[in-house]
């Protein structure tokens, strides 16, 4: 035996493919370690490091609720390198820079806005009281796609529909991507109360509490199917999406849970034994909430209510880890991972950052400056939150000031898995 081979370490006899393949699913951090250990492990992590499969992979990991809806909003350039980036900087928002402006200032009765939504490619959907109109989320011009006219009480809008609730309660669904152009494009439902869109299914109530759920993708005809009737006297306060299932809020503090489209399971009551917020939110009922009722149900529970801005609670917005609630006095609170002994709890949770929207000029014209919606584009650098009022669309922009370790500074290099490994197993030989 040789002394060179009586010095080796045995982790040094390891192939090229299988380091690589365990480098590939180690977090960034322990990744960044590696890196020092040797020259080879570092060859092996600045290529790999290079690829965006590897980037993506990181951040299904990592951000598996919500990462793909994130890389859908955002500029269709952001790599999943810089997406995971921005990601991953959430927790040090206090530590950004914030940059405040507005767009789509509503000048006139009829210009008043009531909620934005962001739509793919960083494509806005801005609520309206006379019309729905769109912008680029990065210039704030509008986008030349023609708005929808009329004076509707909701609006919501995803890739394949867009549904609108008029103060009638009906209920229009137009169809944005069809499959032939004998397919039906348009339907109206009558008598709706309430309604929830998700990725695949669109659920609605009528007002006899009657829930029903409506297939609007890959077919011919836009139908609907009759699901189940509220058991409880005093009808569905609110409707929530959790692993596949429906879930309902009565007003009678009960929970129920359909199960295959079709099951009506009883989950739970909501009594004063328990910290309500973290109930409701794991049924995932919080967005869908009227806060009114719900601050009710602490007092008649005997709860301890919040004090300050809390207390004024109008609209939650959840993603991942973080929590946006906006307030009826115009302040917008940003939490992240607000959860005191494993359960969520704004109350005694300190915010990253809160902003106050109600200056004083607003005074004379709105006794109140409500946040109605919230929603976040990512970017190279950082976050672009937009909060939804009804004098103007708040933009707030987040920039992070840091230094990249030296295997990133020259993030994104690009490379194929199989480029990847041949390059590794040259370096080795």
């Amino acid at each position: 035996m040789t002394d060179e081979a009586e010095t080796l370490s045995p982790i040094s006899c390891v192939p090229t493919e299988i380091l690589f393949n365990v480098f590939f699913f180690l977090p960034v951090k322990e990744l960044i370690k590696c890196r020092g250990v040797c020259i080879r492990w570092k060859i092996i992590v600045d290529k790999l490091i290079g690829n965006e499969n590897f980037w993506l992979n990181t951040c299904q990991r990592e951000f598996n609720d919500y990462y793909r809806t994130a890389k859908k909003k955002a500029h269709p350039d952001l790599s999943w390198y810089y997406l995971y980036r921005s990601l991953s900087l959430w927790p040090k928002l206090a530590e950004a820079t914030e940059e405040v402006d507005e767009f789509a200032s509503a000048y006139r009765i009829s210009d008043e806005v009531r909620s934005v939504e962001v739509l793919g490619n960083r494509i806005l959907g801005v609520h309206r009281k006379r019309a729905i109109e769109y912008f680029y989320g990065d210039t704030f011009k509008e986008v030349p796609r023609g708005s929808i006219s009329g004076d509707y009480a909701r609006y919501t809008e995803n890739d394949s529909v867009i549904v609108i609730q008029s103060y009638q309660l009906h209920l229009f669904i137009i169809r944005k991507v069809l499959n032939n152009p004998s397919d039906e494009q348009n339907a109206t439902f009558d008598n709706v109360k309430m309604y929830l869109l998700t990725n695949t299914e669109l659920y609605y109530v009528k007002l006899n509490d009657e829930i029903y759920v409506c297939n609007v993708y890959n077919c011919e005809k836009i139908t609907h199917k009759f699901m189940k009737r509220a058991e409880d006297l005093d009808g569905v306060m609110s409707l929530g999406y959790k692993d596949g299932c429906l879930n309902v809020l009565t007003y009678q503090r009960n929970i129920y849970t359909i199960v295959n489209n079709k099951d009506m399971v009883f989950k739970q009551s909501v009594t004063n034994e328990r910290n309500i917020l973290n109930i409701l939110y794991n049924y995932n009922f919080l967005e869908n909430l009227d806060w009114r009722v719900y601050f009710q149900w602490m007092y008649v529970l005997h709860h301890k209510l919040p004090q300050g801005p809390m207390r004024e609670i109008i609209v939650v917005r959840y993603y991942g880890d973080l929590f946006f609630v906006g307030t009826t006095y115009g302040v917008l609170s940003i939490f992240y991972r607000p959860f005191v002994n494993g359960e969520i709890d704004f109350f005694n949770s300190q915010p990253l950052r809160e902003i106050n929207f109600m200056i004083r000029s607003d005074i004379p014209v709105l006794a109140t400056c409500p946040i109605l919606q919230i929603d976040v584009i990512e970017t190279e650098k950082g976050h672009t939150v937009f909060v939804a009022m009804p004098k103007k669309v708040a933009v707030l922009k987040y920039t992070h000031n840091f230094v990249n370790p030296a295997c990133f500074m020259n993030q994104p290099s690009l490379y194929s898995e199989m480029e990847l490994r041949q390059n590794v197993n040259d370096t080795s030989d």
